[in-house]
């Protein structure tokens, strides 16, 4: 349910919002730190900081999410396996092993397809960097 309400608009309004805010708040903390007077550059310096620690913090649980559930899945199976008699294969035995099949991890979804994994947070600050870089290069 919370894919179905979150995915599609929240999380892109909120890695977007917060990766501007990072690429504005180090290029003001690099290139304007002699226009602006100190509490506006503060301002921004600290924005920067709050995004680098959301975007490295929040989105790396989400991520840790996913990776928790694949191995409680992992868990489950081997459980299983191993309390399966040799000599007897019911039909409940046999649906259960498909139900167990069928499970999926769980994922928080980004849009209508993507999810986060552990790495996303270092993709996102990738991309954050590149976009600094080139601020910074063309003023």
């Amino acid at each position: 349910m919370m894919n179905i309400c979150l995915a599609p608009v929240v999380y892109p309004v909120v890695i977007t919002a917060w990766s501007i805010l990072l690429v504005v708040g180090m290029y003001t903390g690099i290139r304007l730190y002699s226009v602006l007077p100190l509490p506006m550059y503060a301002l921004f310096v600290v924005l920067a900081v709050d995004g680098f620690l959301v975007i490295n913090f929040v989105l790396k649980e989400c991520g840790i999410i996913n990776e928790k559930s694949e191995m409680v899945l992992e868990n489950f199976k081997l459980a299983f396996f191993k309390q399966k008699s040799q000599n007897s294969i019911s039909s409940l035995h046999l649906l259960q092993r498909k139900q167990l099949r069928s499970l999926c991890p769980l994922r928080i979804k980004m849009g209508s397809c993507n999810f986060f994994e552990v790495s996303t947070p270092l993709e996102v600050l990738s991309i954050c960097l590149d976009s600094l870089v080139s601020l910074l290069l063309a003023t």
